[in-house]
């Protein structure tokens, strides 16, 4: 009789604006890659930069037609994605998709990160699946949750009970407190696996050794992963102030996502067009060579992005979106109180050139900085955890 082939961990993670969740679930996946290579390993998501998250690294990844989002007064809207399929259609799509991909590798433990139900819903029919009926299902969750609706929902409850066997939380509770364990474990009705950060660039650096080399240092790295209501007031302001920087400080990489829209990619580029300091690309892998080689960083809130700057042990500057969901703003205070100065905080909307440029110099003047007391272990911990599932 032929053995079933199975997969043994299908990892999914929902997609739509920032790469929070598609960068720890890759971590966690390049963990296991690591730690249990033997195991057969898949990530599957719409998130279109999944392959510069991995980069060489040997996991293996499906790439499904992408949510797209905006930002209309701090909350996201879904929006026609590239496939030009509606938020809605595009809902009903992968939900069909999800299903066969469970039923056609039928994998033995299946991690979810964020929502036990997916963005739209589009995981119950792959829950309910009789040929997925042994397998095991896990929920991941970030260190701080946030206002998110479909988090706190009836449903997500009651899709938990029925068909998780756990929930990982990437947090340090030393940081955050316990209070967000607790809201996990009234939600959920079980007790949160506290694993630690995921920091997708320490497992990125594993397997990339040479591709995160880079002979000329840089004064700052960069990031906008994707443009807000808002951003193009920051950049104008962040325009004036590059400009005035000593050319001594070194260049300034600007990692700007301007290929949603012509006409903001131009306006963009138009800043920062004449200005010999200052190298303008799309958000890709030369991101983290850059930022290992900085001396500062201009990043938004995000947890990757923060994540980064910890790896990288370099002082940055946190921009912050006006969004409903306080998620960033609420982690920030944690992390600030362990990181100290290491860690400024502007708002898109209200800095001034003269406060960005005063943070910046601050900034290049520091030298490298002690580490911060943060369990960054989480990717590895949650490979273990699985792991020690699957046996």
């Amino acid at each position: 009789m032929v053995e079933t082939v199975r997969l043994d961990v299908l990892i999914y993670a929902h997609d739509g604006r920032g790469l929070g969740h598609a960068s720890r679930s890759i971590g966690v996946g390049m963990a296991l890659r690591r730690l249990y290579p033997e195991l057969k390993v898949l990530f599957v998501s719409g998130c279109s930069f999944s392959q510069e998250l991995i980069g060489t690294a040997p996991l293996d990844w499906l790439k499904l037609p992408s949510y797209e989002t905006k930002v209309v007064r701090g909350r996201s809207i879904g929006i026609p994605g590239k496939s030009m399929f509606t938020d809605e259609q595009l809902g009903q799509l992968r939900t069909k998709e999800l299903a066969h991909l469970v039923s056609l590798y039928r994998p033995r433990l299946v991690l979810v990160d964020h929502t036990p139900q997916g963005k739209h819903k589009e995981l119950v029919p792959a829950l309910s699946s009789e040929d997925g009926s042994d397998t095991l299902w896990v929920l991941g969750v970030r260190g701080v949750v946030g206002a998110v609706k479909q988090a706190r929902s009836e449903l997500a409850g009651k899709l938990f009970k029925d068909r998780y066997h756990s929930v990982l939380w990437y947090g340090d509770s030393k940081v955050l407190g316990k209070s967000h364990c607790e809201q996990l474990q009234h939600q959920y009705d079980s007790v949160p696996v506290e694993c630690g950060y995921v920091l997708r660039l320490a497992e990125f650096a594993v397997w990339n050794g040479r591709l995160l080399e880079q002979a000329e240092p840089v004064a700052g790295t960069i990031s906008v992963p994707w443009l807000g209501e808002k951003s193009m007031d920051f950049l104008v302001v962040l325009a004036k102030v590059l400009k005035k920087m000593p050319p001594s400080f070194g260049p300034w990489l600007l990692f700007v996502d301007t290929e949603n829209s012509a006409d903001v990619g131009q306006r963009v580029r138009a800043l920062f067009v004449e200005m010999h300091n200052c190298q303008l690309e799309s958000p890709g892998i030369g991101y983290v060579s850059a930022l290992l080689h900085s001396r500062t960083a201009v990043i938004y809130g995000g947890y990757n992005s923060l994540m980064d700057v910890i790896h990288a042990n370099i002082p940055a500057v946190v921009v912050l979106r006006e969004m409903q969901d306080e998620e960033q703003q609420i982690h920030l205070r944690k992390l600030q109180e362990v990181a100290g100065e290491a860690i400024s905080t502007v708002s898109e909307t209200q800095v001034s050139a003269e406060e960005l440029e005063g943070m910046l110099l601050a900034h290049l003047q520091k030298n490298k900085l002690p580490s911060v007391f943060l369990n960054t272990n989480g990717a590895a911990y949650a490979a273990e955890y699985i792991n020690s599932l699957l046996s």
